[in-house]
């Protein structure tokens, strides 16, 4: 005796059936290096991942529609278009990565982005920042003998607290006039020697003044105040102290990235009457060069009579 039929679901015979999702090992890095900077743009991500623009912008596309990614920026800007989309993970991204990466990566701490924050006027310094360590990224991994051990970024937060990551003081007592905020830092490491370097990173997009003007404020609000603040961090010996569980540094490297060399040569000019002993310990260089190759013999030293270009590692030449 044949039972009674089950009535079909109409709705249920008409839902397209989900397709198998599989990454490649080059998106699951785009995404690895997502959740570690925190937000890429499409160009960025691109990078990361070794992907062409227009393949990273389709992934991002779909992962958006899944619900792995999400996106804030693309809001107009009087007269200059719309700003970039900047992407970043969400939490169902980050769990499908830690799932896909099997212990493989150090992910860290999901940490969620604020897509209500669609903008702010620091995101574009903050951009030229990441395009900096992007490029700093592809720089180490043409180089087998590096190893890039830590990256530190001013916009990142210290797990559970609202102190950012680079947040320093140059001298024992922690007030404002000895706080220090670098625009990131990084610490490399070479496998051949077992030696660590401690960098500091700082992007002038140019729109600084260089030197103090009559009647400023806060001379810090220059490229020369912030040498001389500089200056203090690295003879006080904080930094040692502070970065100490990455490594033993008896000293560290400045990097300032601008925009030309016109403009570098006028930081030199105007850095005549710091002292000349530190000028070692600073590298200037143009955004181009250092995208290009970032570890490469295209950094200046803060002195305007040193004509050498330096690499910042031995076998970057």
């Amino acid at each position: 005796m044949v039972g009674p039929m089950r009535a079909r679901d109409p709705v249920a015979n008409c839902m397209p059936r989900a397709k198998p999702f599989t990454l490649s090992a080059a998106a699951l890095r785009g995404l690895y290096f997502l959740q570690k900077y925190r937000f890429l743009t499409i160009p960025q991500f691109a990078t990361a991942a070794d992907f062409s623009v227009d393949h990273a912008g389709e992934l991002l596309r779909t992962l958006a529609s899944r619900g792995l990614v999400g996106f804030l920026g693309f809001v107009p800007l009087p007269g200059q278009g719309r700003t970039p989309k900047v992407y970043f993970l969400k939490r169902k991204g980050f769990e499908y990565l830690q799932l896909e990466s099997e212990g493989t990566a150090d992910l860290g701490a999901f940490q969620e982005v604020n897509p209500e924050l669609s903008w702010s006027p620091q995101m574009s310094h903050r951009i030229a920042l990441l395009d900096l360590f992007l490029a700093l990224e592809r720089a180490v991994r043409a180089r087998p003998s590096l190893v890039l051990v830590r990256t530190f970024l001013e916009y990142r937060r210290l797990p559970g607290t609202s102190t950012r990551e680079t947040a320093d003081y140059v001298a024992p007592e922690e007030t404002a006039d000895n706080r220090i905020v670098p625009d990131g830092a990084f610490v490399l490491e070479n496998l051949a020697s077992g030696r660590r370097g401690l960098f500091f990173v700082e992007m002038d997009r140019g729109t600084e003044r260089i030197a103090v003007s009559r009647g400023s404020r806060d001379p810090r609000a220059t490229i020369t105040g912030k040498f001389l603040q500089y200056d203090r961090y690295l003879t006080s010996g904080r930094f040692a102290q502070s970065y100490a569980p990455f490594g033993q540094f008896g000293f560290a490297i400045v990097l300032l990235v601008t925009v030309g060399a016109e403009r570098i040569e006028n930081i030199r000019q105007a850095s005549a009457d710091l002292p000349e002993r530190l000028h070692p310990y600073y590298r200037l260089g143009r955004f181009p060069e250092v995208l290009r190759d970032f570890l490469g013999p295209v950094w200046k030293s803060r002195s305007a009579a040193d004509p050498a270009a330096y690499a910042l590692v031995a076998d970057a030449s």
